[in-house]
């Protein structure tokens, strides 16, 4: 996949060496004491259908910004993706799974190694990046390739289908990560593969966390969390291997990868950023020219430690993604 940019715990930027703090706690006692009024009930928890909904109207929007930066995302994430097409040790005549696929560049890297006779499903949720991708592979004259609108957490394929499955950072934004790789599995023949990505801890991947902790900053949102599934929900390689497990999944490998993203100024990584990720481009472009100003200087000052010495504005930002294979 090539999703970023919704980020759920808290990071303080501006420092050479960003550090967790802790998430606020603003939630009212339920335990009422003497002489004090009873507190009110807790905000109910939102409608999992909706939340779907919103996630992939965002997505359907986000599309455009990707296809606008997806030959940079794609360079510089290159090493996930050989890592990922490499874990599923694709060979000719095989059938293919991408999941969350976007532009599906990934999949795309394994379509050439299934050839004679295999074939690839480049599949996404929003349908804006299935046409997305559909016109990303004909301008690459990649052979062998079916698009399909599919789910994480329901995956229309019959059971046993497929040969290997691969997700760049695509499982952290579903609701059900267990069902998803439940799915996956049921999905896979068995020894069929799967390689997937996610991102570590937001300390380490300030490309994403110093866009989302600046707007929290300036007040522009209540909280790091965006309100749904985010790129920083997978993050505890633990947590990850254990939900593995739990699929069915065998022989579980992780690592971590590091990844680079150039940026020419500050205001090539604020375009950037507005691009691949809505929620940030979505509060940006509500903003008056002050608060436009301050969130610029608070980002400017996260970036700073990130310049390319000599390089005349030029940023350099890392992120550290979380990658795992296993087989069905």
């Amino acid at each position: 996949s090539t999703r970023a940019g919704c980020p759920t715990t808290t990071v303080r930027a501006g420092t050479s060496r960003s550090t967790i703090a802790p998430a606020p706690t603003n939630a009212s006692s339920p335990i009422s004491t003497p002489g004090s009024r009873m507190a009110a009930p807790p905000t109910p928890e939102p409608d999992p259908d909706e939340l779907r909904a919103a996630v992939r109207e965002r997505w359907e929007r986000g599309a455009a910004g990707w296809r606008a930066r997806n030959d940079r995302f794609q360079r510089a994430t290159m090493p996930v993706s050989r890592w990922l097409v490499e874990a599923i040790e694709p060979q000719p005549g095989q059938r293919v799974l991408e999941l969350a696929a976007g532009l599906g560049e990934v999949g795309f890297l394994a379509a050439e190694l299934i050839q004679p006779g295999g074939t690839l499903i480049s599949s996404d949720g929003a349908e804006a990046m299935v046409e997305a991708a559909r016109a990303r592979a004909a301008e690459r004259g990649v052979d062998g390739v079916e698009h399909r609108q599919l789910e994480l957490e329901w995956i229309d394929l019959s059971a046993a289908s497929v040969d290997a499955v691969i997700c760049r950072w695509g499982y952290m934004f579903a609701l059900d990560r267990e069902a998803a790789l439940r799915e996956t599995r049921r999905v896979l023949r068995p020894g069929g593969r799967l390689a997937l990505a996610t991102w570590v801890d937001p300390a380490r991947v300030p490309f994403g966390a110093i866009p989302r902790q600046a707007l929290v900053d300036s007040g522009l949102v209540d909280g790091f969390d965006t309100g749904g599934p985010g790129m920083f929900d997978l993050a505890d390689a633990a947590e990850l291997r254990g939900l593995l497990d739990e699929a069915g999944f065998m022989d579980v490998v992780l690592d971590e990868l590091l990844v680079t993203f150039s940026y020419a100024d500050l205001d090539d990584f604020w375009a950037m950023t507005a691009d691949l990720s809505r929620p940030f481009g979505d509060v940006v472009a509500t903003l008056d020219e002050r608060q436009t100003a301050d969130l610029r200087e608070r980002v400017a000052a996260a970036v700073e430690p990130f310049a390319v010495p000599g390089g005349d504005g030029a940023l350099s930002v890392p992120g550290v993604a979380l990658v795992a294979a296993a087989s069905a």
